[in-house]
């Protein structure tokens, strides 16, 4: 989502007008949810997808036509054969998509542009609003605890819930469509060694805030973790002097040693955490089950950690088991978000 946003804004500074196609509506197979993005220019498609195939062809097409006349608009698709509205697919369902015209002479847009980098870069949590009536007006806003509302919307809209998620709203007689920019929480890296340095580029591509600790001052630097949001040197054997962890948030344990791995165990089953994962063989997780037995804990408690993290899928590889590890935490928050 925030690459789609710079890339808006570069288009902004080459004087190049665009269109944002967003998934307002779906339901039934579609390839992407409500939510999804793509920004399209004059040359194509320049950022983000709502699916491909033919419904993102002939949204381009779609988009050609709004660039043109310079007006926004609503379609929507239904994706069974021999239909009014048939593309020619079979796997079922309805999708609605928004055309969102985009001048770079409106200074608005621009504004946005800029706040969610910022909210981004600092992990604060940010919700873009769309007005879906159409026309001339092309309204589009922003909203943040610290901003309040940005952007030719209506005043009205602060009195709404911002939740996590996309929600459509109706004041004054004009429909919004309100989306949460952020996912919830961040992923605590704890080891940075070889997977750890495989896993961050995954997560970030997954749009996860990445926070890395060890206590090794020289694998925390930007050139072992370029991607990282941040790199925190911290005593493992006593974490919350340094971080607090709280019930939106991921940790990941894959220390260079086992007793590394089984003090964090302890110290993370007496946080909130939403999802605790620990990397490690069958017979290293049956000695950290008796440890941890040993240690006071119940089964009910240990069986909080995932462990062996991941899903499985036969990994080896740091490669693999980063992929492994990536595609498990996009399950969980998956399942968060229902």
């Amino acid at each position: 989502m925030k690459e789609l946003f710079l890339r808006l804004k570069e288009a902004i500074e080459q004087k190049e007008d665009t269109v944002l196609v967003t998934v307002t509506a779906s339901s039934g197979s579609t390839p992407r949810g409500a939510g999804a993005r793509m920004l399209i220019a004059k040359t194509g498609r320049l950022e983000g997808t709502i699916g491909g195939g033919a419904v993102e062809f002939r949204a381009e097409e779609i988009a050609q036509e709004v660039l043109e006349n310079k007006l926004s608009k609503s379609e929507k698709f239904v994706l069974a054969p021999n239909d009014v509205a048939d593309l020619g697919m079979i796997c079922g369902g309805n999708v609605a998509l928004y055309f969102q015209y985009c001048s770079w002479l409106d200074p608005v847009i621009s504004d946005i542009c800029v706040e969610i980098r910022r909210h981004f870069e600092s992990n604060q949590q940010c919700w873009l609003i769309t007005e879906l009536n159409g026309g001339k007006s092309n309204a589009i806003g922003f909203y943040s605890l610290e901003t309040g509302l940005v952007g030719r919307v209506a005043t009205e809209l602060q009195e709404e819930p911002f939740n996590q998620g996309v929600s459509i709203v109706t004041v004054n007689s004009q429909v919004y469509l309100i989306e949460s920019l952020l996912q919830r929480g961040k992923v605590f890296v704890f080891g940075a060694g070889h997977v750890a340095q495989a896993l961050v580029p995954i997560l970030k591509t997954l749009d996860f805030y990445c926070v890395v600790l060890d206590d090794r001052e020289q694998l925390l630097t930007e050139a072992v973790f370029p991607e990282a949001d941040q790199r925190m040197v911290i005593d493992l054997g006593n974490i919350e002097a340094s971080i607090q962890i709280t019930e939106v948030d991921y940790a990941i344990v894959m220390t260079r040693g086992h007793q590394f791995d089984f003090e964090l165990s302890k110290q993370l089953l007496k946080t909130k955490a939403h999802y605790i994962g620990v990397m490690g063989s069958r017979r290293k997780i049956a000695v950290q089950i008796s440890r941890l037995k040993e240690s006071g804990f119940s089964m009910k408690e240990i069986e909080r950690l995932n462990m062996p993290i991941g899903l499985k899928i036969k990994a080896e590889t740091p490669a693999e088991l980063a992929i492994s590890v990536a595609g498990e935490l996009i399950e969980k928050r998956a399942e968060s978000a229902k």
